[in-house]
């Protein structure tokens, strides 16, 4: 086999890279962007072992039907603020033997990003001797990632995320197969990992931008969405009655919209509510006391249904660590 010819300061399977060898090999002190590497083949790079390559195509299907991976941007700052994965959090190469206690060290995958492959693959070899598995490398980089991307230093914003929230994975077995809606749907990542799991989908959202993205990212996973653009709170998209089995909301709140959840499902729907509560103003937005919830609201919104899932808690999101106050509920309508 062909030896791999890399930079002289490249990490090599077998041995720790020392920090200072990361830092050369990121490119800090000239520009901060790693030269371009001849690699001679991927064998010699991906040892089985270590990590694993997987192309965007592949890792983009698996945030949106729900599968748990963070996504490790080691990348630049400049260069994140450019344009970056929605929800990844950024880790400069040269930075991460200083912080590798940020990182998770469980069984959730974590998937290395670059601009082109090569960072991330000397990362993939840098963590794996530090006991961190399983881990997948983004072949070509972020030059090749398919999906959405956006910009700005939002390190592990989740706002306008891939991945279905966590709240209704967990719920998922509680949910009844049928007819659904996904109030604010924003791009669509609720509705998208419900499609793509068998449900008829419906969602809606007052930003035209946001339910053409969700419509463009449903055609390029090959899920069926209906989503259309509607304002619920002016009167331009009103709800049907006694019409879906379920009915998703996240992250929004428009009191009058309890009411109309309710007339909207069936007899035996179920519900799905999560947003912010009243504690939320102390760790960041939103703080508009109109956009969120008071103590037991929810359960008083849905009174008379039979409630399978309620909590009410302050600690961090699940993939990003930022403490956040919310409520969520999972309540089917008498019938």
């Amino acid at each position: 086999m062909r030896p791999l010819r890399v930079a002289s300061r490249l990490p090599v399977p077998g041995a720790v890279a020392p920090i200072g060898d990361l830092r050369k090999w990121a490119g800090v002190g000239g520009g901060g962007i790693l030269p371009e590497v001849e690699l001679a083949t991927r064998t010699t790079l991906t040892t089985p072992q270590r990590f694993q390559s997987i192309d965007g195509e592949e890792l983009y299907r698996r945030l949106a039907t729900g599968e748990s991976v963070v996504i490790l941007d080691v990348r630049t700052e400049t260069e994140f603020q450019d344009r970056h994965i929605p929800g990844s959090t950024l880790v400069p190469l040269h930075e991460l033997e200083g912080r590798l206690n940020e990182l998770p060290n469980s069984s959730t995958p974590i998937a290395l990003v670059c601009q082109h492959g090569q960072r991330g693959a000397a990362a993939c070899k840098f963590l794996a001797e530090h006991g961190f598995s399983p881990l997948l490398n983004l072949e070509g980089g972020i030059e090749a990632w398919p999906g959405p991307l956006t910009t700005g230093a939002h390190n592990g914003n989740h706002h306008h995320g891939i991945a279905p929230s966590s709240f209704l994975l967990e719920s998922f077995e509680l949910l009844p197969r049928g007819l659904t809606l996904d109030i604010a749907m924003g791009e669509g990542r609720n509705a998208i990992y419900l499609a793509s799991r068998g449900f008829d989908v419906d969602g809606v959202d007052a930003d035209p931008q946001a339910v053409s993205r969700a419509r463009a990212a449903a055609r390029k996973l090959g899920v069926p969405i209906r989503a259309v653009v509607g304002n619920l709170q002016d009167g331009t998209y009103i709800l049907p009655i006694e019409t879906y089995d379920v009915i998703v909301c996240f992250n929004y709140l428009h009191r009058p919209l309890f009411q109309d959840i309710r007339s909207g499902l069936v007899p035996g729907g179920v519900v799905v509510y999560q947003t912010f509560t009243h504690e939320q103003p102390q760790f960041g937005r939103p703080n508009n006391p109109e956009h969120l919830l008071q103590p037991g609201e929810l359960k008083k919104a849905f009174s008379g249904y039979e409630i399978l899932r309620y909590r009410e808690r302050i600690g961090p999101a699940r993939q990003t660590g930022k403490m956040r106050a919310i409520a969520g509920i999972v309540a089917r309508k008498p019938g």
